[in-house]
């Protein structure tokens, strides 16, 4: 019996167990419905998008259990069926509460619009819109607004200054205004003033950096006044006296200037035939030929002194009701030898574009051609040297044909990196000017993310171009190195340096900002240096985040701005609020249409429509 009597009392100390547990868990997600509930408990007020996040954040332990599964646990409870109807309510309330911030905000929006409009009146001469107003009267700690060309932006950042000034919410020294040159941010500084009667801090990115560094040190860092693309230039000119070096760059300049793309890479002829237009395969010998793989093949010939004629007739008429007169890619006059460049893939496949003919697929009606015109080397007892786009594509292209060259009797007698250059640069300067145009970007965008060489090189691992960026860095190296070395000697910084030491001094404690707004204008152009130096500052003191962008007018990408900043605002920042400004003060409706629907083809823009006025 007393056997018995000890399962009994377990059994119901396990039920009692189950009904505490399940009446605490319902008495915590009463604590959330109600919380959630008083989010809107004033409906004038805004709702900071972050609100949601920090409500089920308060509340993981109940959402942890995200489905009715999760709570057959307390199946034997006295309140089990009260448990699963408060669990569903509860994860209705979530799921509505982010359309049910927005329409709240959206109401408390309309409530103030007007009384702003009576507290700030004109700005700049004018009456703003309705949604340059409501991004003026959001308030939230991330706040992105996507305005198109010519919709006021500007005049938008100046209203909200305005707003905040008038309505009390901070005073003119706890704003920040930052740009990206010296002529906007000398603008945005007068404007500002011109609006509002007060100065404040309106500087480029660089200028907030200097203050922060001279702060900290007390006096002003020595800025170096290096021209980058002469040092460059010089550099690259001293370099070149060694033939190791000339070697490099020759063979940079005559395989990988261009940004050369395989055939399999695009879905359509005319897409293929518009990037060949852009981007022509150009020779040593100035032709212009069909493909990236005929420029290699040819560049390389006239590389070993090897003559050639391009799509020179084949010595016999070879016309027939299916084929016209037959033009091998390449003639070698000297051996009486034939190169066809056949632009296949290792499986025998063509790009499903090109033409077919016949009832036959593309890739049948090209392999139909290429032993048509084996047969007519093999008729006529010529050779032929068969080269394949899948070579190109798998980076041994040139060695495989240097090894048919040798095989079918070709002597090479390649060219000194002196000759090779004298021809190159027949071009003129503006061969070796697009390559200091480059060199300045690579070191920009390197010093920029606070790479080195190695670490660049460390991330050139995949893709397409892994063959030519690793040329480039061996060429960039030692100028790369010069240039930090050059700075070094001297104790000199520039303006990526300072963006970073500013950074440091901000994380490490030595100066600590006094703003409470920090608005940014052009905030497409943001780099990961400038990224950091905002991220920093926050994390010292918080502050109230306020960008401005168009995702369409990047323009500093070469200078190391990164889109994904704007693309994906709230991944850096957080919960944000993202308004949006469309109606343009500048174009007319027929010219926005034909843009906008141009640039709206890549799926990586931000939707919006621009209006004309």
């Amino acid at each position: 019996m007393g056997f018995i009597q000890a399962i009994i009392d377990r059994y119901q100390k396990n039920i009692q167990e189950q009904n505490d547990a399940c009446s605490s868990l319902i008495s915590s997600m009463e604590d959330a419905l109600r919380d959630a509930e008083s989010i809107f408990s004033d409906p004038s007020a805004f709702i900071d998008p972050q609100a949601e996040s920090d409500w089920q954040k308060c509340y993981s332990n109940v959402f942890a259990l995200s489905n009715p599964q999760d709570l057959r646990q307390f199946k034997k409870a006295s309140q089990y069926k009260t448990l699963l109807d408060k669990q569903k309510n509860l994860f209705h309330i979530a799921r509505s509460m982010p359309q049910r911030i927005l329409e709240h905000n959206e109401h408390a929006a309309n409530m103030k619009i007007q009384e702003a409009y009576a507290l700030i009146g004109e700005v700049e001469g004018r009456q703003l819109d309705r949604q340059q107003m409501t991004c003026i009267v959001k308030e939230a700690h991330n706040h992105l607004v996507i305005a198109g060309a010519g919709t006021g932006k500007t005049t938008t950042i100046v209203g909200k200054i305005k707003y905040l000034l008038k309505a009390k919410k901070c005073l003119p020294e706890d704003i920040l205004v930052l740009s990206f040159t010296n002529a906007s941010a000398t603008e945005m500084s007068k404007r500002i003033s011109a609006e509002t009667g007060y100065d404040m801090d309106a500087f480029t990115f660089h200028k907030l950096g200097l203050n922060i560094i001279t702060n900290v040190n007390g006096v002003k860092p020595n800025i170096t006044q290096i021209r980058l693309q002469d040092f460059i230039k010089k550099q690259l000119l001293f370099h070149m006296q060694s033939d190791a070096y000339l070697r490099l760059l020759n063979s940079y300049l005559l395989y990988n200037r261009i940004s050369a793309k395989s055939e399999f890479e695009f879905q359509s002829q005319s897409e293929y035939d518009e990037y060949l237009k852009l981007n022509p395969p150009a020779t040593m010998n100035h032709e212009i030929v069909k493909s990236y793989g005929e420029m290699d093949i040819a560049n390389f010939l006239a590389q070993n002194g090897i003559t050639y004629i391009y799509e020179h007739p084949y010595e016999t008429d070879t016309r027939t009701s299916e084929y016209g007169q037959y033009h091998p890619d390449f003639y070698l006059p000297d051996y009486k030898i034939y190169i066809e460049y056949f632009g296949i893939n290792k499986d025998h496949q063509v790009p499903s574009y090109f033409k077919a003919s016949n009832g036959m697929t593309a890739s049948e009606s090209y392999l139909a051609s290429m032993n048509w015109k084996r047969s007519i080397h093999r008729d006529h007892h010529t050779t032929m040297i068969e080269c394949y786009a899948y070579e190109k594509m798998e980076g041994n292209l040139l060695d495989a044909l240097k090894r048919k060259l040798e095989d079918a009797g070709v002597i090479l007698t390649p060219k000194s990196s002196r000759e090779l250059w004298s021809e190159i640069a027949a071009e003129g300067t503006s061969v070796l000017d697009g390559v200091i145009e480059l060199f300045e970007t690579l070191i920009s965008l390197i010093k920029n993310r606070e790479y080195d060489i190695e670490t660049v090189r460390s991330l050139n691992r995949t893709g397409s171009s892994v063959q030519t960026n690793h040329l480039l860095l061996s060429l960039l190296e030692p100028i790369f190195h010069a240039y930090c070395q050059y700075l070094l000697k001297h104790k000199e910084i520039d303006f990526n340096d300072m963006i970073h030491l500013a950074s440091e001094y901000v994380r490490q404690g030595k100066y600590t900002h006094p703003y409470k707004y920090v608005i940014v204008d052009e905030y497409q152009d943001i780099s990961q240096s400038r990224f950091k130096l905002l991220d920093c500052m926050r994390k010292s003191r918080d502050y109230d985040l306020f960008c401005v962008g168009d995702d369409w007018q990047s323009i500093y990408r070469f200078a190391g701005s990164d889109i994904s900043f704007i693309l994906n605002f709230s991944k850096y920042w957080g919960a944000a609020e993202i308004s949006k400004i469309e109606t343009t003060y500048r174009f007319t409706q027929k010219l926005i249409e034909i843009s906008g629907g141009f640039i709206m083809q890549n799926p990586a823009q931000i939707k919006k429509s621009i209006r004309g006025e």
